[in-house]
């Protein structure tokens, strides 16, 4: 399908796919003409009070189909869709609402405790921000001053709205803290979007006879990519989870047939674990699985293929409209273990020393990328002039990269650990770790020492049926895989569980936080 703007792929979609399941969320099915005629009743709606082009249209949700139809009725407009995932509080939606000055937004009455309306009216006030039109998700508890977010409907005249937006304009915004620091508004045009969902079809063969699992969050690029622009843009149909349950997601893959799914490492290990366990019942189990994070361990990705399921590791990004990587479906199983996926062919990579000097194919480095995929600058200026080179952005990571373009990412660059001028990374201690029988979760940073600079420390959380390993255990276990002694963890330990993101990256800095509070307290 060759559609170059994002305002025009709902209209293109439902031409193309017309009745076809687009997204299954619970009991509601939407096909692809549901969504045109949702969207464009929305989209009315918004130009009747007052949105146009270049407005933000801020959603703050849990996975809902609503917010797949309003992004696709801001991009019919050429107005900027702003999902927002619904984890965020006060703290947070203070800065992303002062950031992107919403003229309308869209949210529910409640979220369990919450009342997400008036939590959302107390920051649009504390910033000064009076957005032309405030709707309701959900029609069944009324709030002042907000008003039901119109039904679909076969009344809306697209020739009496606005042209979508210019490819090159900004259509989507969205806020990722990552797993490093506070909320960054992320700025991307409709090639970024567009190619972000077509990857999954040239690389993979995803097309209108597959089913993808949204275990993301909608509001996150990994849950908008499975739940709305795979689906845009190759016609396969959508299976959205409203939050991640292992024992429901294989549930669901069995019922729909789901064929593929992407997201953190943590889902993954779930489902391979469930399938493992479940193994007599004749399950359909899930083709495909692309797995973002260096911290996938090479050993769950050969369990997985045990198992029947194709699974990869994956590089990617907010700021990449997705995947910047990623696995053909025929490469052997040692390449999508060890590697980080395949360069994607509308992206160039340079991997540069601390000089910032070109290194040979195959030496580690500093990575630096461009590509059509790339955003068009975050919202914050300082971050830009940090990040950006000419055209080539710094994600703040290290790897390298094979003549034939495969990628292994090694860690972050504050996730390489300098003990003494001994260089190493975190993600390989993970990656050992991993193998104890009674380790469910690990997170290895560098802490500092005040003799060799920085020691290694590390984060583990015990199975439920198993006894928290003792720091002797695990260095004895270390010793044992045979790894250098230098990479042995002078510091443990055991938590209940690791933070993580709204979509399943572990947030380091808040380990790191909670470590350096015990140290100054002690």
């Amino acid at each position: 399908m060759d559609v170059e703007r994002v305002g025009d792929l709902t209209a293109a979609a439902a031409d193309r796919w017309g009745e076809r399941t687009f997204a299954t969320l619970g009991d509601t099915t939407l096909t692809f003409n549901d969504l045109r005629r949702w969207s464009d009743a929305v989209a009315a709606d918004l130009v009747a009070h007052g949105v146009s082009r270049g407005d933000r249209v801020m959603m703050l949700m849990v996975n809902r189909l609503e917010v797949l139809a309003v992004t696709a009725a801001a991009w019919r407009i050429g107005a900027i869709a702003v999902p927002v995932v619904a984890i965020y509080r006060t703290h947070e939606l203070l800065d992303i609402v002062g950031d992107s000055k919403p003229a309308a937004v869209v949210t529910t009455a409640r979220l369990g405790d919450r009342r997400l309306a008036e939590e959302l009216d107390s920051c649009l006030k504390s910033v000064g921000v009076e957005p032309v039109v405030r709707y309701l998700a959900d029609p069944d508890e009324p709030v002042p001053g907000w008003m039901v977010l119109p039904a679909a409907s076969t009344t809306a005249d697209p020739a009496a709205m606005p042209e979508p937006s210019p490819a090159e304009d900004e259509c989507l915004r969205l806020y990722t803290s990552g797993s490093t620091s506070a909320p960054k508004g992320v700025r991307l045009n409709s090639p970024a979007v567009i190619f972000g969902g077509r990857q999954f079809h040239d690389r993979l063969g995803v097309d209108e006879s597959h089913v993808g699992l949204a275990l993301a969050p909608v509001a996150h690029i990994a849950g908008m990519l499975a739940a709305g622009l795979v689906p845009l843009t190759c016609g396969a149909s959508a299976v959205i989870m409203p939050r991640w349950d292992v024992t429901a997601a294989v549930a669901l893959i069995d019922e729909h047939r789901v064929t593929w799914s992407l997201g953190a490492a943590v889902f993954l290990k779930d489902l391979v674990e469930e399938y493992e366990r479940r193994r007599t019942e004749g399950l359909h189990v899930l083709r495909y699985y692309v797995s973002g994070g260096a911290n996938t361990a090479p050993e769950l990705i050969r369990r997985a293929d045990a198992l029947g399921m194709w699974a990869a590791r994956t590089y990617g990004m907010t700021e990449a409209a997705g995947v910047v990587t990623l696995a053909p479906r025929d490469a052997p199983l040692d390449r999508l273990a060890e590697w980080d996926g395949k360069l994607a062919d509308n992206t160039d990579v340079r991997i540069l020393d601390e000089l910032r000097q070109p290194v040979p194919p195959g030496t580690e480095g500093n990575i630096w990328f461009r590509s059509p995929q790339l955003l068009l600058g975050y919202t914050d200026p300082e971050l830009n002039q940090a990040q950006f080179d000419g055209g080539w952005f710094d994600p703040g990571d290290r790897g390298l990269v094979s003549e034939d373009r495969w990628m292994r990412i090694t860690g972050r660059t504050k996730d390489i650990i300098n003990r003494g001028g001994e260089k190493f990374s975190t993600a390989d201690i993970e990656h050992v770790l991993d193998r104890h029988p009674d380790i469910a979760e690990v997170a290895v940073m560098g802490v500092p020492d005040e003799r060799l600079g920085e020691k290694v420390c590390a984060f583990v959380v015990a199975r439920p049926d198993s006894e928290p390993p003792t720091p002797q255990a695990l260095a004895a276990f270390m010793a044992e895989q045979d790894v250098a002694r230098a990479k042995v963890p002078a510091e443990w330990h055991v938590v209940d569980r690791l933070p993580r993101t709204a979509s399943g990256k572990i947030q380091k800095h808040l380990l790191r936080a909670a470590r350096d509070g015990a140290e100054s307290t002690a």
